[in-house]
């Protein structure tokens, strides 16, 4: 299902941060709760778990990074998902690996991403797909921009230097979903406001995606972005335009962030 693929995994372009300035460290976990919407009906379909430890290689500037969610038991009995994702990362935040593991009903396969070469101007990624225990593809992919995997992207966008979008409002990536290369746009929209419930608010960063993929309702701000305007970047709220309703996620719960959640507004009872 690549429309709630998309919509937990994100997003956006380079930056050159020395390792004691990233808005992340090793023991960071986030959980989040999944909703998809159809009209007025918004119903919750499942959990995503996040964390962020040190690399398995010897440089221990380097960073592994895990996403799991599962379906809630209602939601299963519509369309039931497993799935996990892993990555690795360089300490100058360029891809190194990437495994994608997928459960979805009968539906299952592994694909993982080598990461030959990845610079703004030429990528170059070997991609494997394991599927019944049988080789589906082992092939390589090249792109003329800037290729992140869908997770190590999470890091990305949050160790940018938003300063520096006001010169240039609009930042090209792509990615890849299996062979299918994906461009985006990202648009950074400033700051805004983000309400959870009666008593909480935060101040964030909204950012905007447009996509050159056909399961999305709109290519234009297919995927929005709301992440904390603070110096963790943590998301707070994601929004995904489907071809049929919408889906949402919102931040539930985190341990271990780097600095405090300072975009936090409690707002008191009345």
């Amino acid at each position: 299902m690549k429309q709630l693929f998309f919509t937990i995994y994100f997003l956006l372009p380079l930056t050159s941060l020395q390792a004691s300035d990233f808005p992340f460290q090793a023991g960071e976990k986030l959980t989040f709760d999944i909703h998809y919407k159809y009209g007025l009906v918004m119903l919750k379909a499942g959990t995503a778990n996040y964390s962020i430890e040190s690399g398995a290689s010897q440089n221990k500037n380097s960073y592994h990074s895990a996403l799991d969610f599962k379906t809630s038991s209602f939601f299963d009995k519509i369309f039931r998902m497993r799935d996990t994702l892993n990555s690795n990362i360089s300490e100058n935040i360029r891809p190194l690996y990437h495994k994608r593991s997928v459960h979805e009903g009968n539906y299952q396969f592994t694909e993982e991403m080598f990461f030959h070469k990845s610079t703004p101007e030429y990528s170059e990624i070997r991609i494997k797909r394991v599927s019944n225990q049988m080789l589906r593809f082992d092939t390589v992919l090249t792109s003329n921009m800037l290729t992140y995997d869908i997770l190590n992207l999470i890091l990305l966008i949050r160790s940018y230097d938003y300063s520096q979008w006001q010169s240039t409002p609009q930042r090209y990536v792509s990615t890849f979903v299996g062979r299918d290369k994906i461009n985006i746009t990202v648009r950074c929209e400033g700051q805004s406001i983000v309400e959870k419930g009666d008593t909480l608010k935060y101040k964030t960063y909204k950012f905007a995606f447009d996509f050159t993929d056909k399961v999305f309702n709109e290519s234009k701000s297919a995927i929005e972005v709301w992440l904390s305007d603070d110096k963790n970047r943590i998301p707070i709220k994601i929004r995904a335009k489907l071809r049929i309703g919408a889906a949402e996620v919102y931040l539930s719960s985190w341990k271990n962030l780097k600095y405090p959640l300072s975009s936090e507004i409690k707002i008191p009872a009345q």
